[in-house]
């Protein structure tokens, strides 16, 4: 009879070695979502949270063209079946975020055909699907600014979030002809789908006070790479030189709330993390020198993410709870 193998115990050195890797691994995929999927508008060209009003369907993107700009390609459209062929494969962004459809065309001016942009058009199905693909394929060292409240731009590029749509006017080269044109597209897109600009409910309860500006993001899957902490909308604060991230999920009910927390939390513990002193119903975990703090109140879980110091986080998150209340939403 072969003997039965000995049990094996993981030492505390092994789950840091082993979340280490794991905060490796997140950081990588997190690289992918920021960089490799993030649209770099210098490099190539082929590359408001309500509900719109009017279909794009009702309207052909060359209805847009204002004056001295003409189709220079015919109107494309992808699916998720194709959406891959259009944008090298990297696709997994658009999808976690509940993709529906693309429509594509390429614009030039008529005084200089060499000069052309193309219009991306995503149909995200909803608004706030449509802000996390703009959130996270923003650069954070840009200036916010266009037609929208969430917009920003770059020497060849337009890009911006509006109702269940979000848009990328990418030109063939920094040119201000070419994106005073690109202006004018989106411009017009955004008059002609005429959706009011609602902010999600979650965007409100990030205090500005010490917040990174333009770090307003939502993460649509996995987020800090803990499988099914999906929807959550994040900022980054900076305090004391140290920078932070604050985060806000809203789930069905009270329940699945509390059932969330938890499992950020034994996500944390089960990597060796330690469990210190909170008020009632905070879990504090001390882990890799670094502060996380996760709670849940009423449909919402709330937390802070790699705080320096147990007492900044618990007066991070305490920030969010007090805008809850300020607000009129004690999250139920």
């Amino acid at each position: 009879m072969t003997p039965a193998p000995e049990k094996y115990t993981v030492t505390r050195a092994e789950r840091y070695v082993g979340f280490g890797a794991l905060l490796a691994l997140a950081a990588i995929a997190l690289g992918f979502y920021t960089v490799q999927y993030r649209f770099n508008p210098a490099v190539s060209a082929r590359q408001a949270l309500s509900e719109s009003s009017v279909a794009t369907d009702s309207f052909s993107l060359a209805d847009l063209a204002p004056a001295g700009i003409e189709p220079f390609s015919p109107p494309e459209r992808f699916g998720p079946d194709t959406l891959s062929d259009k944008i090298n494969g990297k696709a997994e962004l658009y999808f976690s975020a509940g993709f529906r459809s693309l429509k594509t065309q390429r614009f030039a001016l008529t005084a200089d055909p060499a000069l052309w942009f193309e219009m991306f058009v995503y149909d995200m199905g909803a608004a706030r699907d449509a802000f996390s693909v703009f959130s996270m394929q923003r650069r954070g060292d840009l200036e916010p600014g266009g037609p929208t409240p969430f917009a920003y731009a770059t020497p060849n590029g337009r890009f911006l979030a509006r109702g269940r749509h979000y848009l990328e006017l990418v030109g063939s080269e920094a040119s201000d002809s070419l994106m005073a044109a690109a202006d004018e597209m989106a411009a017009a897109f955004v008059d002609r789908i005429g959706a009011d600009d609602a902010r999600a409910p979650e965007l409100d309860l990030f205090p500005e006070d010490n917040r990174t500006p333009g770090s307003l993001s939502l993460v649509a899957s996995d987020a800090f790479g803990i499988t099914g902490f999906n929807q959550v909308f994040m900022a980054q604060y900076r305090q004391n030189g140290a920078d932070m991230i604050a985060y806000v999920a809203r789930r069905e009910s009270a329940a699945a709330a509390q059932l969330t927390a938890e499992t950020v939390r034994d996500f944390y513990l089960e990597f060796g993390g330690v469990s210190l002193g909170g008020p009632e119903g905070v879990a504090v975990i001390d882990i890799l020198d670094t502060i996380e703090v996760v709670l849940h109140q009423g449909r919402r879980v709330i937390g802070a993410h790699e705080a320096p110091d147990r007492e900044t986080a618990l007066a991070l998150v305490e920030r969010i709870r007090k805008r809850l209340r300020e607000i009129g939403d004690d999250g139920y």
